[in-house]
């Protein structure tokens, strides 16, 4: 019924997205600071309605289209949302399924050389993997550059570095260690078909734990 100007509002039907318009406007009458977390099924928009002919298929990209147009003309462009869908996990997982044929053994077997599936990108793993953690995901994600890899920042204070790319040579010791000088995170999340070698992994564990910092192997 009444907010606090730095409350998080939740509605569950969220339908158009009535209420983050509604939230953005309070927020500029009052020099609020709420925040809105919208959850609304992907409902397929009437074939003969004019949202549809105006090419949102569904309601989820009605809402999106409110909450850019609300904020463009409220915050004066100043919109800072995400949009997260649910998903299966990214992560490839062995097929229990009792089976005799021989070809599907061997296909299960060569999906489990990679650990993440060739159909998600970065941020999808991202996401999921600050989920796990319990990472809220409003947390800063900025992607940075380890020597010639790529790797994503979460929080403002780098509290976790998450490193999925291979590069030219797949992941080595001394990148490790310019992980830990640069950013110093609590905590480093990497692939672990994306190291160099076992040599290279087995070196990063040395290396970590002689700075107390954790690291997780997806």
């Amino acid at each position: 019924m009444s907010t606090d100007s730095s409350d998080i509002v939740l509605d569950f039907f969220s339908g158009s997205a009535t209420t983050a318009h509604a939230v953005m406007q309070l927020n500029a009458e009052d020099v609020g600071n709420r925040q809105f977390i919208m959850v609304q099924l992907p409902e397929i928009c009437d074939e003969k309605s004019e949202a549809y002919k105006a090419g949102y298929k569904n309601i989820c990209e009605i809402g999106k289209e409110r909450i850019r147009r609300a904020g463009a003309k409220i915050e004066k462009g100043d919109t800072g949302f995400k949009v997260f869908k649910l998903d299966t996990s990214n992560l490839v997982k062995w097929d229990s399924t009792p089976t005799q044929n021989t070809d599907e053994v061997y296909q299960r077997m060569s999906l489990l050389q990679e650990t993440i599936k060739p159909d998600r990108n970065d941020l999808d793993v991202v996401y999921e993997t600050m989920l796990k953690l319990g990472i809220p995901l409003d947390y800063s994600v900025t992607e940075v550059e380890v020597n010639d890899k790529k790797a994503y920042s979460i929080g403002e204070d780098c509290l976790v570095l998450i490193c999925l790319d291979y590069g030219k040579d797949g992941i080595t010791a001394e990148d490790i260690k310019t992980m830990c000088d640069d950013y110093v995170p609590a905590k480093i999340v990497a692939s672990e078909q994306a190291f160099k070698d076992d040599v290279a992994l087995s070196n990063a564990h040395y290396i970590l734990k002689d700075r107390n910092i954790e690291m997780k192997l997806l």
